[in-house]
């Protein structure tokens, strides 16, 4: 048993999309370097609320004001 379709993720990532910039990724070739992969950092700290907390935040309030609009 899924916690969601596809669809409602895909509704989800469309929704967090049009409302926060993509969160910034920089690669730390040091670290690649060292154990022989490229390695990839999202910085959570660097997008306009610092928290990775808001996307769940805003599809929770969407899905809250769709059942209940007023």
């Amino acid at each position: 048993m899924s916690l969601f379709s596809l669809s409602e993720l895909e509704a989800a990532a469309d929704l967090v999309h049009r409302v926060l910039p993509p969160t910034p990724q920089y690669a730390w070739p040091l670290l690649a370097h060292r154990i022989g992969a490229k390695v990839w950092v999202k910085h959570e700290n660097h997008t306009p609320t610092g928290a990775f907390k808001i996307r769940g935040g805003l599809v929770y309030m969407d899905a809250l004001k769709r059942r209940q609009p007023r």
